[in-house]
């Protein structure tokens, strides 16, 4: 009988979508825990490939996500180009298979995920202050502290709390999180200021089908979220002067910073692009930061990583939120199966790493290769025949996977270890 009590720590997309797939599967011992005081109403656009997609439908999302998600026509995934050439010159063309890719402001999708969780398992305005191990006499083994003085019991904790986490000082892990080098622009522009900022041959496409503009250490990409009504933009710019780029000792990972610093990262690029950058309105830069090294477990003593806190990173294949949504259709299916309780838990864990971690940590690794490819600092440098190569073939992999032969593969290892009953 499964007997398990759980805690989420974090209830952003993996936190919530993990207490989504426990709730379909009938599981309801959780408690959701955020720091936050409300979610903000703002947020970025994130792009979700046919992988993604799948283990959204999987968890019963499909219809928000239909409502809310904005369907890129033709098939299309990236146009890659040239951001200096004046003719905007096309270098390849990513095409998603086996199904169109789709795009979503994260805020409103997250508030519409919610729906789908009791009010009374979503704690808001908890902030973790420790985790303490209790006595192998006490009906549960581990003990959260919050800053507000609250504490809560579990068998299990999962850690989803970014890739700021706290939760992974749990785990008898090194690695941690490290500037990339990478400073990301990011701004949702309406798609009228949009369409003004492009020249009239290229604005109907540019509105219509996801952009990425390629340079030396620079590139920029635009997508449509929002049922084509915003235009989402991310600027990028790498230092790469040094091997180990590092921040400044107390340098924040989020700065304002002017127009003209934005504009100067993009010097000799062409008018229609400087013009899109003009549409920042006070901008802001984030450090992009990466695990380093790749964490060689998620799981500790009742304790485990999902999402950003397990394999947080840069976002240069769109692919990090799917793999949060892959682990939280993975674990709420693992964790509610009947024949797991608190008596073999610790023993059920190890195929989480053994199934997830391979995968998840090859797409944090391949994200930064990608990033690399786009600025000409990959091994295919700029040759335009390489790189175009790259770009259109290495999608598949990510794209076509089969998350129930994960689910299939991981009963049948814990079924031959013994610790599940045929």
């Amino acid at each position: 009988m499964n007997n398990l009590k759980i805690a989420i720590v974090g209830g952003g997309i993996g936190g919530i979508a993990t207490a989504i797939g426990l709730v379909r599967q009938g599981f309801g011992a959780f408690d959701v825990f955020e720091g936050a005081r409300c979610f903000a109403e703002i947020g970025a656009g994130l792009n979700f490939a046919p992988n993604a997609r799948c283990a959204i439908a999987k968890l019963g999302l499909e219809k928000e996500f239909n409502d809310l998600g904005t369907f890129i026509a033709d098939g299309y995934y990236f146009e890659y180009r040239l951001g200096t050439s004046a003719d905007h010159h096309l270098v390849a063309t990513a095409m998603s298979a086996p199904a169109p890719c789709s795009t979503v402001h994260r805020a409103k999708f997250l508030s519409a995920m919610l729906d789908h969780v009791p009010k009374d398992r979503v704690h808001f305005g908890k902030r973790l202050d420790r985790l303490e191990r209790l006595p192998s006499e006490s009906p549960y083994p581990v003990r959260l502290h919050f800053q507000d003085g609250m504490t809560y019991d579990a068998h299990l904790v999962i850690g989803c709390d970014g890739i700021h986490s706290k939760m992974r000082e749990y785990l008898d892990v090194t690695g941690a999180p490290r500037w990339s080098g990478t400073w990301a622009y990011r701004a949702l522009v309406p798609i009228g200021l949009f369409a003004e900022a492009i020249s009239s041959e290229r604005r109907e496409r540019y509105c219509r089908v996801p952009q990425m503009f390629m340079d030396k250490d620079r590139h920029i990409l635009t997508f449509p979220i929002d049922h084509h009504n915003t235009i989402n933009v991310v600027a990028f710019y790498t230092d790469r002067t040094t091997e180990k780029p590092c921040l400044v000792e107390g340098e924040a990972w989020t700065q304002t910073t002017s127009q003209q610093d934005l504009l100067s990262k993009f010097e000799g690029w062409d008018e229609d692009m400087i013009n899109v950058l003009k549409c920042f309105e006070n901008p802001t830069k984030w450090a992009l930061h990466q695990m380093d090294p790749l964490l060689p477990t998620y799981i500790g003593d009742h304790v485990l990583l999902l999402g950003d806190a397990a394999h947080g990173g840069v976002p240069h294949q769109g692919a990090l939120a799917g793999q949060a949504f892959e682990d939280a259709l993975f674990l709420s299916r693992i964790l509610s199966h009947p024949g797991v309780n608190a008596t073999n838990l610790m023993q059920v864990l190890p195929v989480y790493d053994l199934i997830r971690l391979p995968r998840a940590n090859r797409v944090l690794q391949t994200s930064l290769e990608a990033g690399d490819a786009y600025e000409f600092a990959g091994p295919d440098g700029d040759d335009l025949c390489a790189l175009a190569n790259n770009l259109s073939s290495r999608w598949a992999w990510i794209w076509e996977h089969d998350h129930d032969e994960d689910i299939e593969r991981a009963l049948e290892w814990l079924k031959g270890k013994g610790i599940l009953q045929e």
